[in-house]
């Protein structure tokens, strides 16, 4: 099990993405979107997949997506939501490609490798809070974590998440509390009070 990273609060920054591109500056225009959303696009896409590696290459992948698409983002206050939207389909499609991959064998190449999982003190350490409430998380179906991570992590509204999701207002405030009592279900399972 990967740890969970903290998100790291970005400063706030008031660019217009739309009018830089239209005067021919994509390029700075990008570079501020991905200072400003890297970090926490990472964070949103690690809670999701769970391992460190996937959740880098779909950040990737998420950031070259809004590269190619920097011109139809057109309104300034919707960039959020435009980007945790690339991030949730890049996020989906690659969870159902993972589907349909075959594990590795027990080839002897891979057994010749050095162990790269952490030392019997760091998994004693890695066995706190953050581990059960992981894997709570992970129990969940995909359209649960994604709106409990949208709402109580990126803090993002019942509107913004809809947005993101493609639901209404309503459907999300559902999707929400089912979501919620899901996760109270599961941490309890994980030994947390109710």
């Amino acid at each position: 099990m990967q740890s969970m990273v903290s998100p790291q609060p970005l400063p706030v920054r008031e660019t217009a993405v739309s009018s830089r591109v239209t005067q021919g500056q994509p390029d700075a225009a990008f570079e501020r979107l991905f200072d400003e959303f890297s970090a926490p696009i990472f964070n949103y896409v690690l809670r999701m997949v769970a391992d460190r590696d996937r959740a880098a290459d779909i950040t990737q992948d998420t950031f070259i997506k809004a590269y190619r698409k920097l011109d139809s983002l057109a309104d300034e206050s919707s960039r959020r939501s435009w980007l945790y939207r690339i991030a949730t389909n890049t996020a989906i499609d690659e969870m159902r490609r993972r589907r349909f991959v075959t594990p590795m064998g027990t080839d002897e190449r891979h057994l010749q490798r050095p162990d790269a999982r952490p030392g019997p003190e760091a998994q004693a350490i890695a066995a706190t809070f953050d581990e059960r409430v992981q894997r709570a998380l992970l129990r969940l179906k995909a359209n649960y974590r994604q709106c409990l991570l949208l709402s109580d992590i990126e803090d993002m509204s019942a509107q913004q998440i809809g947005e993101v999701m493609g639901l209404s207002y309503g459907a999300v405030r559902t999707l929400l509390c089912r979501a919620r009592g899901e996760m109270r279900r599961h941490l309890a399972a994980e030994g947390f009070a109710r």
